[in-house]
């Protein structure tokens, strides 16, 4: 049986937190775990969540709190597979461009969307791992192909040289 993804919701905000956590839990078997900082999730990173919804903003509770852009730096250098979705209340292209530079997956405003928003994202987390996987059996198979070839082309010299193929026809 397959082991379930597993998602971190980082979110300093306790309504927004559940409501995703609801919204996600409702989509499939994932195992989800709640954090309202950063640093909190920083101290879990060692179970290599699949998957990290992640606020911009992470100060309402901990005036002292690193941003999101801080945390995304340090899971990417402590966990650079583990996939970060960032979630924001501004819709501001250049905060996107910003977190998607240091590596999120994508960013999501946050608003009446957002849920459907979510659960996309993690669509084509699916789908972009199934890629991945089909273009390693392609590159595989190539490879297996190529050196095949190479034999082949290598037993055809050798019998030539051997004298066991002609190049003269028999018909001639």
């Amino acid at each position: 049986m397959a082991k379930p993804t597993s998602i971190f919701i980082v979110d300093d905000d306790p309504v927004q937190l559940q409501m995703l956590t609801d919204h996600l839990s409702s989509m499939s078997n994932f195992s989800i775990k709640t954090f309202a900082t950063g640093e909190d999730a920083l101290k879990q990173i060692s179970d290599m969540p699949n998957i990290v919804f992640l606020d911009y903003y992470l100060n309402s509770i901990d005036k002292d709190a690193q941003d999101g852009l801080d945390i995304l730096q340090e899971i990417k250098k402590t966990s650079p597979a583990t996939e970060v979705i960032m979630l924001s209340g501004q819709d501001k292209i250049d905060v996107a461009v910003e977190v998607m530079k240091y590596g999120a997956f994508d960013y999501i405003v946050k608003g009446e969307s957002a849920f459907y928003r979510a659960e996309k994202a993690v669509y084509n987390l699916y789908r972009l791992a199934k890629l991945k996987q089909n273009a390693g059996m392609y590159k595989s198979l190539s490879i297996a192909f190529g050196v095949a070839f190479v034999v082949m082309i290598a037993i055809v010299i050798y019998l030539v040289m051997a004298g066991k193929i002609s190049n003269n026809p028999g018909w001639v």
